[in-house]
């Protein structure tokens, strides 16, 4: 008990508060969110470049604040699944985001944007139990609730899931059976080991 007040008291003296160590330092935080503003990098290379994974750094870039709630779209599969249906609201342009409607104003925002809107976020249906919600967000809509990276054991690509998939991933690193399922009907390979469908 007296150790672990003492270890307790050096890690408070050296500015700890407990808990995990931080995968990112400050400055690392603030270079990543300084090349992100600045529309030169996609998320996955600023994540390649600081060595951690997307959803490790996109726990970290804060988001613009303007996007309008409510607005939200379909985002239709190849795969067959029920998805939830979402009001369309009327874009102005095909760069827009699927979910939010969000329209870069720059050639370099529209690049980011692609990149950002190419990654697949698997909610739960709320409506239909045991569904799959598959959407597509930009920067100014990415889910805030915690995020689990799927990734490919070769390439490093596959979708990122949000919400209760990522919590039930968190506590029993097992993936859940619609998860399976879906990665299984888009061709991925989960036994032994995740295999993207370029890799399978």
């Amino acid at each position: 008990m007296a150790n672990t007040r003492n270890g307790l008291a050096a890690a408070r003296a050296r500015g700890r508060k407990g808990g995990r160590p931080p995968k990112l330092t400050a400055e690392q935080v603030e270079h990543a969110q300084r090349l992100y503003d600045a529309n030169t990098h996609t998320v996955a290379q600023i994540a390649g470049l600081l060595g951690v994974r997307r959803t490790t750094l996109y726990g970290h870039l804060s988001k613009s604040d303007d996007v309008s709630a409510g607005s939200e779209t379909t985002t239709s599969t190849d795969l067959g699944l029920d998805i939830l249906e979402h009001p369309v609201p009327v874009r102005k342009t095909r760069g827009a985001c699927p979910s939010c409607g969000h329209e870069p104003s720059t050639r370099s925002e529209a690049a980011h944007q692609r990149a950002d809107v190419a990654v697949t976020w698997l909610h739960r249906d709320l409506d239909v139990p045991g569904e799959i919600v598959a959407r597509n967000h930009c920067r100014n809509c990415q889910p805030e609730e915690p995020a689990v990276d799927v990734a490919c054991t070769v390439c490093g690509d596959g979708p990122i899931l949000a919400g209760e998939f990522a919590a039930e991933i968190d506590t029993n690193d097992v993936l859940p059976d619609p998860v399976q399922q879906w990665l299984t009907d888009a061709g991925w390979q989960t036994d032994p080991t995740l295999l993207c469908p370029e890799h399978a």
